[in-house]
């Protein structure tokens, strides 16, 4: 799996209820494009205020991008499920090679390939300060959640896009219909995990899940009664039993019986309070978790990767349409540019289209450009005509001559 090994310490965290935006929470850079590839270049076609005649063979261009780009994702999914059978909880097929459990070289190796499965396809990995920080701002009271080290060897949390969603929450002043208030949450997230005593990885992709709910997720939680609700449990339950020994002591046991109500009474009920609290936190969270679960859940293990890799090709073909069009665009209008600023250019465009802050990945934009061979000077950011990039594409297409660029990136053969 990706990333590091982990500790698990930060998981004792007490949970409080806090606003997302202030709990140091930093959020990952969103590189995900909010546009479907195909509406993407349809868009772009039709905008002659921007690209003029340029505009009308973008339609072409683009449906050769996309076979290019497919040929690639369909060769790397078949070497991603082909090395995760092994590891596949799922698995429904027999291995009749013989070839066992993976080794610790192997399992580094699917970790490579599984963390480049997810950047390509605009991931960004949590790290364990902001696992900690979206843990603490869970919405639930009065539980500690733990993780079970001995029973989960790695884990990592992979998320894509964020945005807000309405939250309806019933307090004192709506106790019926609640209270609306906007909260934050993933728009895509891929829990990856390890367990220390079998020899599968499961890979679990999930849609909008709040931050304070990204908890309810994890494998192996353990969930017990908060520190401060423990001890008022515990202490009103003292504060029963030495009243009554005390008033025993004082005046005698007919006495005593005749006033222990009095101060007896709240304090049990204090304490079933603070117990039905408890009760109350834990089911909620286990309606959290099986929400997620069961309506949120976009895909699992072997489905999962299928997803991740169609995600690859679609923002592919977004960057390089987009980046070839600006290009192409400021060759027309003779002005010359540099990097920084035409990412700052499609970025500005990609706003007024979307009213979506979004993080332009230039560079990976420019390395599609330049595998493909579509740069007339690469230093100058000049791209090959029309036409003659039409041409190229189909060349690679029909030759399949970039098939193998995912694997040559992790040095390993198809």
């Amino acid at each position: 799996m990706p990333g590091k090994r982990f500790g698990l310490g930060f998981l004792n965290s007490r949970f409080a209820v806090t606003n997302v935006y202030d709990s140091g929470f930093t959020r990952p850079d969103n590189r995900f494009i909010p546009v479907a590839s195909d509406d993407l270049i349809d868009y772009l076609a039709a905008d002659e205020h921007t690209f003029g005649e340029s505009r009308l063979k973008f339609r072409e261009l683009g449906n050769s991008f996309i076979r290019v780009l497919e040929q690639e994702k369909s060769a790397f999914e078949r070497l991603m499920v082909r090395d995760y059978a092994r590891v596949n909880p799922d698995r429904e097929t027999i291995d009749v090679l013989k070839t066992g459990p993976p080794s610790d070289d192997e399992f580094e190796l699917l970790n490579r390939k599984l963390q480049h499965m997810l950047e390509k396809a605009n991931f960004e990995q949590l790290s364990d300060d902001q696992v900690k920080a979206a843990v603490e701002a869970a919405n639930t009271r009065g539980i500690r959640v733990k993780l079970d080290a001995a029973s989960l060897r790695e884990m990592a949390i992979w998320v894509r896009g964020r945005s807000t969603a309405p939250h309806v929450r019933r307090t004192l002043a709506h106790p019926v219909h609640g209270e609306s208030r906007d909260i934050a949450v993933f728009n895509r997230l891929a829990l990856i995990t390890r367990p220390a005593d079998q020899a599968n990885v499961q890979i679990r992709l999930f849609k909008d899940i709040p931050i304070q709910d990204v908890e309810a997720l994890l494998p192996h939680a353990k969930v017990r009664m908060g520190l401060r609700d423990g001890v008022v449990m515990a202490g009103s339950g003292a504060g029963a039993l030495w009243t009554v020994v005390t008033k025993v002591l004082a005046f005698g046991l007919v006495a005593a019986s005749q006033l222990l109500w009095i101060v007896a009474v709240p304090l049990a009920g204090l304490s079933w309070k603070v117990f039905s609290g408890y009760r109350g936190a834990i089911k909620n969270r286990d309606s959290s978790r099986a929400r997620h679960l069961y309506f949120q859940s976009l895909g699992a293990n072997r489905s999962s990767i299928h997803m991740i890799s169609y995600m690859i090709c679609d923002e592919e073909i977004k960057e390089s349409i987009l980046l070839y069009a600006f290009c192409l665009d400021a060759e027309s209008d003779g002005h010359s540019v540099t990097k920084a600023g035409i990412k700052a250019s499609i970025e500005e465009y990609l706003r007024e289209l979307t009213s979506v802050e979004i993080d332009f990945d230039v560079d990976d934009a420019i390395e599609t450009l330049n595998r493909l061979d579509l740069w007339k000077d690469r230093h100058e950011l000049t791209v090959v005509g029309e036409s003659e990039a039409t041409e190229m594409l189909e060349t690679y297409s029909r030759s399949g001559l970039s098939r193998g660029y995912h694997a040559r990136l992790l040095g390993v053969t198809e």
